[in-house]
């Protein structure tokens, strides 16, 4: 039974990397948070509340602002919007107006979101990067230069 499970991880991690060399955890993780994003761009202009994406090292989660404690408090009560941790061997570098961000520990206190996803729709000028370790595969998130739609974009792998 322990050779079979063995077996079972290790085919998944090869198939990971995609017959074609693509790399599906990447792919995964670049349509969840696009997605995600979308969805509480979405729900903040609903609901009229400020949110926000607060990245941490290794991984990320959704707050929001709350106005009568005047602070930003991480979402709890949606499965959809739970805490989520990058898998082994992708990390994540954020950049807001061109400056890099020094990622605060998951258990850090301060829930202050480095991505704003604003009840009007707007944005603020941010760039994710998420890459595969020790390589140049990964992929961007970013606001639109003429408007606020986040555009997604590959980031070239070297040519093998």
């Amino acid at each position: 039974m322990v050779v079979v499970i063995i077996g079972i991880l290790s085919a998944s991690a090869l198939l990971s990397l995609g017959v074609l060399g693509r790399d599906r955890q990447l792919d995964t993780e670049r349509d969840r948070l696009n997605a995600l994003l979308t969805l509480v761009r979405e729900q903040a202009g609903m609901q009229n509340r400020e949110y926000g994406l607060r990245c941490f090292g290794g991984g990320y989660e959704f707050v929001y602002y709350d106005e009568r404690a005047a602070l930003w408090t991480r979402v709890t009560d949606d499965r959809t919007l739970r805490r989520r941790m990058l898998p082994p061997g992708l990390s994540m570098l954020v950049r807001v107006e061109g400056k890099p961000i020094v990622l605060p520990k998951p258990d850090a206190k301060d829930a202050a979101p480095q991505v704003m996803l604003f009840s009007s729709g707007e944005l603020n000028v941010f760039e994710i990067l998420v890459t595969r370790d020790g390589t140049n595969e990964g992929f961007r998130l970013a606001p639109g230069a003429k408007d606020d739609s986040i555009l997604v974009a590959n980031l070239e792998a070297p040519a093998r």
